[in-house]
């Protein structure tokens, strides 16, 4: 076999085996996630899976996913779009960055700590208190400061770390909202010979504070208060609506039976409503109790 032969040969079972693993891996995809460089429409790393590191590259014909490295899942290295490597960091493929880990320990809006496509919608049911992700999708980021899905994928939300835990107890403000402050803890993940884990866990102040030098306190102009991280905070007393509620009937969600765009968000502080909107591209469905991408 000539040297141009062996060389093809070897090239066509490389790329083989890369198809091979994208189409096993794909299962383990998150919803949330954007696996495709077409639906981002931007270049650079991409996760096609969370075992399959990709770099997205715009072709005469459009849009195209070049893999470039598998992650060695079994030792705790997951894709992280972020750092455009695989990786033991935590992050939206790292077990503790996936769907349904997320702990509210407070009712309110959380911007994801791991994926800055993501935020949390927390609420109670019944008396339990439960989260609701929610993605922007395609190349739309989250603004823990405005509520909305309105930065992209080159805001520092996504190409830098929004928290840090040098170590156990540490305790900060989130860069972008200081109405909103986390805490550092830790684990064991006896899964990786029982590696300590540091991550982040989120709370949240009350209404009109502010979080600094570990005391939640009223924002003055001195250090001015940024919104609270719900979006498009609107005076339900206005009269754009026809059919309002008096008054809150329970703590949690309801659907704004006039625009299934809106919702109302009553307190377990104040127990006032909030009339509040989803992110543009979203609507909000009842049954989820969340905001959730499509067309009403």
């Amino acid at each position: 076999m000539s040297c141009n032969k062996l060389y093809f040969s070897m090239l066509l079972l490389y790329v083989i085996n890369l198809m091979s693993a994208a189409t096993v891996t794909t299962r383990i995809v998150q919803p949330r996630e954007t696996s495709n460089c077409e639906g981002r429409q931007t270049p650079g790393p991409i996760c096609e899976s969370c075992e399959l590191l990709a770099t997205c590259v715009q072709h005469s014909n459009g849009w195209v996913n070049i893999p470039v490295e598998s992650c060695d899942v079994a030792n705790g290295f997951y894709c992280n779009m972020r750092l455009g490597t695989c990786s033991n960091a935590t992050g939206p493929c790292h077990p503790f960055g996936i769907v349904g880990n997320f702990q509210c320990t407070s009712q309110g809006i959380f911007p994801d700590p791991y994926d800055c496509q993501k935020y949390h919608m927390c609420y109670f049911v019944g008396a339990t208190l439960v989260a609701a992700a929610v993605d922007c999708g395609n190349d739309k980021a989250f603004d823990a400061h405005t509520g909305q899905c309105s930065m992209t994928l080159d805001s520092k939300v996504c190409t830098q770390p929004q928290y840090e835990c040098p170590r156990v107890g540490y305790v900060a403000a989130w860069p972008s909202n200081p109405n909103i402050f986390y805490v550092c803890k830790s684990t064991v993940n006896q899964n990786l010979n029982d590696t300590v884990v540091i991550y982040p866990s989120l709370h949240r102040c009350n209404d009109g504070e502010i979080f600094a030098d570990f005391v939640c306190r009223q924002g003055n102009p001195g250090y001015p208060m940024p919104s609270p991280g719900l979006p498009d905070l609107v005076d339900p007393n206005d009269d754009s609506f026809s059919v309002l509620p008096a008054k809150c009937t329970h703590v949690g969600l309801m659907p704004d039976t006039d625009n299934c765009r809106k919702y109302y968000y009553c307190s377990a502080l104040n127990g006032t409503m909030r009339h509040l909107e989803c992110p543009a591209g979203t609507y909000y469905r009842k049954e989820q109790s969340a905001c959730v991408l499509g067309a009403c």
